[in-house]
């Protein structure tokens, strides 16, 4: 009896663990989800001054270094560039719509000078994907402006040295049309393309602010006002003259402080604001080009500027402020 009673107990305990396990693996296993739910990180706000002022400062500070062109590209070089590789540029000409399409370069897309670049930079960005943008413009001066601000917005630029130019703005033959290039009437619509990620929405703010503020002298001052303006009320101007030193030397606009493009405008970023508190900051160099650039850094680091139209002028450049024996230039 007692070894029935042993027998039993002891099957009813294998069973009972046979079950044990059984159930046990059954149930699944108590482990760490693998994808932890992570608590919501709050990055700090982007500081829009010091976004601003770090992209103004790269921009200049690459100029000589791993910017060889300053942001601009010579006619005939294009011309050559797009015969080769077309599919390597988009242009987008930024006269106005009836100057385009009385003539423009074979594929590109006209975005007016003004708010329309405000409502299109994301447009422009993402076509201009892994390409580089080209914009051109008259003379090359409201095109350096729109060169400079796309970099500072992410967007590979350069601007088409002096523009279309041609004689309708007196580039005979400087520019597109000055150098005989062909054009096209047809128009070719913006097309669609992927959206790609702004790299600061702090920079792309300030950007649209600038071109939906477009004054209606395009952030520019023709030379008899500028001639005039320094006759009767110089101090109400802080000159800024952004060609090579030994130029400078040679001769200048009477009070203009010389801060060579490139990183030495970086470098006096905030001397500049400083120095010019209370006055229009005007800046010239060879043609207006490269003070195009300029003016608008300058204007969205909130030093407000204009660039000389123009220029100083240059030797094989007769319409700059040196052209006209009328005007001073000091030494």
């Amino acid at each position: 009896m007692f070894k029935r009673k042993s027998f039993s107990f002891l099957t009813s305990l294998v069973i009972a663990g046979l079950v044990a396990t059984g159930c046990g693996q059954a149930q699944p296993a108590t482990t760490t989800p693998s994808s932890t739910p992570v608590a919501a990180v709050s990055l700090p706000a982007e500081d829009p001054a010091k976004a601003i002022k770090g992209a103004v400062e790269t921009y200049f500070n690459d100029i000589g270094s791993n910017v060889k062109d300053s942001y601009k590209i010579a006619e005939k070089d294009l011309k050559d560039a797009l015969d080769k590789t077309p599919d390597k540029y988009v242009i987008l000409d930024v006269r106005r719509a009836d100057a385009y399409a009385q003539g423009h370069i074979k594929g590109a897309i006209n975005v007016p000078y003004g708010p329309d670049i405000a409502k299109n930079i994301d447009s422009i960005r993402a076509i201009a994907k892994d390409k580089t943008l080209i914009v051109a413009c008259y003379t090359g001066q409201t095109a350096g402006q729109t060169d400079s601000l796309l970099n500072v917005a992410g967007i590979k630029t350069l601007s088409l040295n002096s523009g279309m130019g041609g004689s309708s703005v007196g580039l005979d033959t400087r520019g597109w049309l000055g150098m005989k290039f062909p054009t096209v009437t047809e128009p070719t619509a913006m097309p669609t393309a992927p959206a790609v990620p702004s790299k600061s929405k702090a920079i792309d703010a300030a950007v649209q602010k600038y071109f939906n503020e477009v004054p209606a002298d395009s952030y520019k001052i023709e030379l008899p006002l500028m001639k005039d303006a320094l006759a009767k009320e110089a101090d109400k101007y802080y000159i800024v003259d952004v060609r090579k030193a030994e130029d400078f030397a040679k001769g200048h606009i009477k009070g203009a402080v010389n801060i060579p493009y490139g990183p030495d405008i970086a470098k006096n970023l905030d001397s500049i604001k400083e120095k010019s508190k209370g006055k229009t900051v005007v800046v010239y160099c060879y043609t207006g080009q490269t003070a195009g650039q300029t003016d608008s850094l300058l204007n969205i680091y909130g030093i407000p500027t204009k660039s000389l139209n123009f220029g100083f002028g240059m030797d094989g450049f007769n319409k700059g402020w040196s052209s006209d024996k009328s005007y001073e230039v000091v030494k």
